[in-house]
Formats: structure tokens, sequence, C-alpha cells
């Protein structure tokens, strides 16, 4: 092994070029070219055309190299079915009834659903057995998820101040997590459709409402203002440990942060997987907060420590507490140990 003639290459170095490349297909030839790229690399992205398809169809002769290949073999990706589960008229008018007064959500976000099954899937918690014609809403806020972190880090991305890698994490960060989608969920009236049957969980939300009441949501801090709320809702077991030494956070109340992205999952499906159309409804509702932060750039806590004790600051590996909670410990070199407790590795990290 030769310095001079051998070159050490990472791993994550790799990745990171696949990454870029993706990128640099999805900002310069959008996103079916990305898709397509990805198919090629062999990520399972995109369903593969059956035989009869391959024989039946041909790609333009001017397309050449790779989009031809990729033309050739894979398909287009499909919208699903309607959820739900069948269309007779009972169904129907079960629909409308469980519907009633959903068309005031409709005028307040500004957009009309064309199969109003999605809207009623969307505001659906899994305890509410009274739905019997569409799924709860779990696989579409996964969907509205992944769509809510892409359209934001677009959105970040495509700004014309170019920020750095770092600021771009910061700024994801602080707008796609579960503490500000809860927040808006209360701003845009969402909790007052959301069907469950829950008294546990409708206290919580109660709790939570009446608090963001109290404030102008335009102007809180929403990590401080979340650290604060659920210091309070801690469970009594919870504030039996020592105060003085660790804190606790909970992400409080994870169900509205839910119906936030799946009512983005819903618009996406019902609007034939339109990604500009959530982001057309999405961005009124959340520019107040997106200007905010790109005036004052947040920067997360744990990256903030790190470079503020770089060489001093090291996390130790999590514990499991007794009552099922991941407790996190950093100890900083001449200044002592800190630790956090959540009921995942990442809360309790930043808590």
């Amino acid at each position: 092994y030769s310095l001079q003639r051998h070159h050490g290459l990472p791993d994550k170095s790799v990745a990171d070029c696949v990454e870029a490349f993706i990128g640099c297909y999805l900002t310069t030839c959008g996103r079916k070219a990305a898709l397509m790229f990805m198919s090629w690399l062999g990520l399972k992205v995109l369903p593969k055309k059956n035989k009869k398809d391959l024989n039946d169809r041909e790609t333009s002769p001017d397309k050449t190299g790779l989009w031809k290949v990729s033309e050739q073999e894979f398909d287009e990706l499909r919208c699903p079915p309607s959820p739900m589960f069948s269309t007779t008229p009972e169904n129907v008018a079960q629909l409308e009834h469980l519907l009633e007064g959903f068309c005031v959500l409709e005028e307040k976000i500004n957009y009309k659903f064309r199969d109003r099954s999605y809207l009623l899937q969307a505001f659906t918690h899994a305890s509410y057995h009274y739905n019997t014609i569409t799924d709860c809403y779990q696989r579409i806020e996964f969907l509205g998820d992944a769509i809510l972190d892409y359209v934001i880090t677009r959105h970040l991305y495509e700004d014309s101040q170019k920020y750095s890698p770092g600021i771009l994490t910061d700024l994801r960060s602080a707008l796609v997590n579960n503490n500000i989608f809860a927040a808006l969920a209360v701003k845009w009236g969402f909790h007052k459709y959301f069907k469950a049957i829950s008294p546990s969980l409708f206290q919580v939300i109660d709790k939570f409402v009446k608090r963001q009441k109290e404030k102008n949501q335009d102007d809180i801090d929403i990590d401080e203002e979340y650290r604060e709320l659920t210091m309070e809702e801690l469970e009594p077991e919870e504030n039996n440990e020592d105060d003085n030494e660790e804190e606790v956070e909970m992400e409080i109340p994870k169900a509205l942060g839910d119906i936030f992205e799946s009512v983005a999952g819903a618009i996406y499906l019902d609007s034939g997987m339109s990604l500009d159309t959530v982001w057309r409804v999405y961005y009124r509702m959340m520019k107040p907060h997106i200007d905010k932060y790109l005036k004052s750039i947040p920067k997360s806590p744990v990256r903030e420590l790190l470079e503020t004790e770089p060489e001093t600051a090291k996390f130790e590996r999590p514990e499991r507490t007794m009552n099922g909670k991941v407790r996190v410990t950093v100890n900083v070199v001449g200044k002592g140990a800190f630790s956090g407790v959540g009921r995942n590795y990442r809360i309790a990290k930043s808590a």
C-alpha cells in the first residue's frame, strides 16, 4: 500500500456522491429523470414494464443512452385506487355523514377534495371504529411526512440566499418536526375535525390547544414553548426522577402532527400526485414560520454543543430507564455530565 499510488475512500463519500448525482438529475432534469436514474442504479422506485408493454411501446428515436434504456424498462408511478373500501350507496351516505362540516376546513385551506374519502382517512385515528369505509391515517401520514420533508427541503434549497449545507440542515430540522406540525394543526383548526375514541388523547390535546390559544401563535418560539408544555404534561412517575440531573422532553401531542402530515398525503393523492398542489396549500400555512426562521436561522442544540465544545463533549451510549424511556448522557470535560430523557434516542439527545 503506497500513499502515493493509493487513496482511501470511505463508504460515506461514495454514498454522498451517489446522492449528489441524484440531486443533480433532480435539479437539472426534473423528478422523472431523477427517478429514471435511481431505477437505472438498481433502486426500486419505479415499477418495471411487463413484456407485453415492452413489445407494444417504442421509445422516441431521438432518445439515447441512459434515458432510452430506462424508459424502455421502467413504467411511471400510478395513483393508487380510492381509499374507500367499496362505493355502495350505504358507504357513500356514511362518508357524507362522517364528513359533515368538513367543507369549512376545505375552504380554510383553499383545497376542495375530488375524492373526499381521502379527507376522511386523513383525520381517522386507529381508535375510531365508527369509520368502517376507509383505513385510519397511519399509511397516508407516512406518505405525507415524506412529502412535506421534500417540498420544504426543495423550497429552502431553491432560496436565492443559497444557504450552506449546515444551515439547510438547521432550517429543515426547525421546520420539519412534529412540534411545529402540531402547532400549525391547532392554528388552522385541524384538531376540530380529528376523529378518535380516546379520552386520554383528547385530554392532552385539549390542554395543548388551550396553551396555544393563550399565546400569539405567530410570535412564539415553537421549540421553547413545547419544551415548557411537555415538561408540565409529564406523568407523575416521570416527575419522581431527579429533576436537577435530567430533563425530559416528549413530542406532545403526536397525533396532531400526524394529521397535519396525513392531510398533505391526502392532497397529494387526491390531486393526482401533484407535489406543486401540496406546496401551494402548505406554503400558505407555513409561510410565517418559514420567514421567521429564514430571518433568524435556528441551530439544533446538539450541533451547537458540538461546535462550542468540539473536543470535550462526548455522548455516551443510550440507556433504557425503568419506565421504558431512553436516557442519553453527555460528558463535557471540566463542566460535568448532563442527561436527557425521551421516548427515543433523538429526543433524549436533544433534551
